[in-house]
């Protein structure tokens, strides 16, 4: 029975050249052990033989140890260990969308930083209308004007809209 059947299950191809060795998925890598050093590098892309179809596996790191399977489940002395990336997985993942703020200093008192978020102010009538007296800007002024002189909205204000004038009109 040959061990390296069952220690290293997997066919891989590198340069077209088929090797033994065994994937975890978990980690994302692939050991090879061998006699003489595959030719293999980062941004390479190797096969993985998945019952009939082909796996293609990007590396993205890897690491050759000399000594390194200690002869179990092999005859091969060295191991080669690949990080890898499943690039036929690739276009069926969901893709997640990131985004990086970088936010020296900010100060304010309506602030909003992300995607999709919902930024609500509160500001009452007279609060309104003293900012816009204070500002000077006669369009937002006779705006204000207006809109406090519209019949639907004096009456759900009510009193309290003549008062609102007055400040318009002192400023």
């Amino acid at each position: 029975m040959n061990l390296d059947k069952l220690a290293y299950p997997e066919t891989i191809t590198i340069a077209g050249v088929e090797y033994k060795g065994k994937r975890d998925m978990g980690k994302g890598q692939v050991r090879i052990p061998y006699t003489e050093a595959p030719d293999v590098g980062i941004g390479d892309v190797i096969t993985q033989m998945s019952g009939k179809r082909e796996v293609l596996l990007k590396v993205i790191d890897c690491s050759f140890l000399e000594g390194g399977s200690l002869n179990v489940g092999t005859r091969h002395p060295h191991l080669l260990t690949l990080n890898v990336e499943n690039e036929t997985a690739q276009p069926h993942l969901t893709q997640r969308s990131t985004s990086t703020f970088n936010i020296g200093s900010v100060s304010g008192d309506n602030i909003q930083v992300g995607n999709n978020n919902a930024l609500g102010v509160n500001i009452n009538i007279q609060e309104l209308a003293a900012r816009i007296a204070e500002s000077g800007d006669e369009d937002a002024k006779s705006k204000l004007k207006e809109f406090l002189n519209n019949s639907t909205v004096a009456s759900v204000i009510g009193a309290g809209v003549t008062g609102l004038l007055g400040l318009l009109q002192n400023a």
